[in-house]
């Protein structure tokens, strides 16, 4: 119904204290918990949802359709939460102070750290997700997607892992096929092409090409300037 798909369109944008609670909202039966397990698998939500008891535990009760079997190809070789990120985290939302931010100088950050692969507003790349209208998801969900890139991968921004026939690794964004070539992309932005005669093996990561290091890479006074540009770019 409408207000199943509502909760099912918030868990895409939600932080993760409200995926989680939408989740269990959600899990009590087996339409709900099959728009969870839905959600989850074409990555618009964390498969780490089904790793909290709660939601895993009402959803598995509820019986969808193979749903223990699906549950644990989705969370198969999923690493345990990082505590130190999620401190990091809840540390820089809420130290996060809107009216002493600064989104002009935050538009600066971006530009130097987020554009060469994001666009908002007619600047920056196109390697990663268009951002206009990022704001919407608030100062908490852009903390997590800042500092904990991983946790809420997009299908069509997982990394590809190539294996040469040599044994050497080609990773990157996957961008078309081009006849004889598979092209994929850098972080940097910059494309590379790969003879598909070289190519033993090819699989999708769970991962993102965004780096995992913003917390380091940025000041308090920076990352809190960046929040204040994100923020400000609404609907």
């Amino acid at each position: 119904d409408v207000a199943r798909a509502t909760l099912a369109e918030l868990l895409k944008s939600a932080p993760q204290r409200a995926q989680v609670k939408l989740a269990q909202a959600l899990a009590g039966n087996a339409e709900g918990s099959e728009v969870i397990l839905r959600t989850v698998a074409e990555g618009k939500a964390s498969p780490r949802l089904l790793l909290d008891r709660a939601v895993r535990d009402k959803l598995l009760t509820a019986r969808p359709a193979d749903g223990e079997a699906r549950v644990g190809q989705l969370t198969k070789g999923l690493a345990p939460a990082n505590e130190q990120i999620q401190q990091l985290i809840e540390k820089r939302r809420d130290g996060f102070r809107p009216t002493r931010a600064l989104p002009d100088q935050g538009a600066a950050v971006f530009d130097k750290n987020c554009g060469v692969c994001h666009s908002v507003g007619g600047r920056g790349g196109n390697v990663g997700p268009q951002l206009d209208g990022i704001g919407t998801r608030g100062a908490e969900r852009l903390c997590e997607d800042i500092l904990d890139p991983n946790r809420n991968v997009d299908l069509a921004f997982r990394t590809t892992l190539l294996v040469l026939n040599d044994g050497d690794v080609v990773s990157g964004l996957y961008r078309r096929d081009d006849g004889e070539l598979v092209v994929l992309a850098e972080s940097t932005g910059k494309e590379i092409s790969v003879p598909k005669k070289n190519v033993m093996s090819r699989r999708e990561s769970e991962t993102s090409l965004m780096p995992e290091n913003f917390g380091d890479l940025l000041s308090v006074e920076d990352f809190n300037n960046l929040l204040a540009f994100l923020v400000s770019k609404g609907p």
